[in-house]
């Protein structure tokens, strides 16, 4: 015969009742993100979207323009001091001060940068090199020049990338 101690169906009497509270709870705060907060889940919803590391756009967004919106270098414009006929090559179409909106220069750029870490074949630093000087010829020398993506705007993937990247409070 098996003894079952303790396994009473009756909870035990701890002498403590369960009541509501005298006042309603109020319902959370909403999160409230920083500049630099808002930029770095844009950059990670970037990365999962064009399936490239984090850490090559930190990389190329702080050599560029050390996370400067605002940057402009001659033709070069903000975060990731795209030029304006790069940025047009991945499907851009609005005007070149356009390219000073973070989000908007993210999106032209990374893309631009997701073609540069195909050409390097998964290599950060000949990314980052090949973003700087370019990287038709040596696509073409390889055959890449047929998948090269342009900007993603593909809902799927930017909605995947949006609910795996929604920020937390921490």
């Amino acid at each position: 015969m098996v003894a079952l101690a303790g396994c009473s169906s009756a909870p035990p009497d701890t002498g403590f009742v369960a009541k509501a509270p005298d006042e309603p709870i109020p319902p959370p705060e909403p999160i409230t993100l920083t500049p630099r907060q808002k930029l770095e889940a844009s950059i990670t919803r970037k990365a999962i979207a064009y399936d490239i590391p984090e850490s090559l756009i930190h990389r190329a967004v702080r050599r560029e323009s050390n996370y400067n919106p605002a940057a402009k270098n001659g033709p070069y414009w903000g975060l990731m001091q795209i030029s304006y006929p790069t940025a047009r090559s991945v499907g851009y179409n609005g005007p070149a001060k356009g390219l000073l909106d973070a989000e908007t220069n993210l999106n032209y750029g990374v893309a631009y940068l997701a073609n540069a870490y195909r050409v390097a074949e998964g290599d950060i630093s000949r990314a980052i090199r090949l973003y700087s000087t370019g990287f038709y010829y040596e696509a073409k020398r390889k055959g890449l020049l047929g998948v090269m993506r342009g900007a993603d705007s593909t809902p799927e993937k930017v909605a995947a990338a949006e609910t795996s990247a929604a920020p937390s409070a921490k």
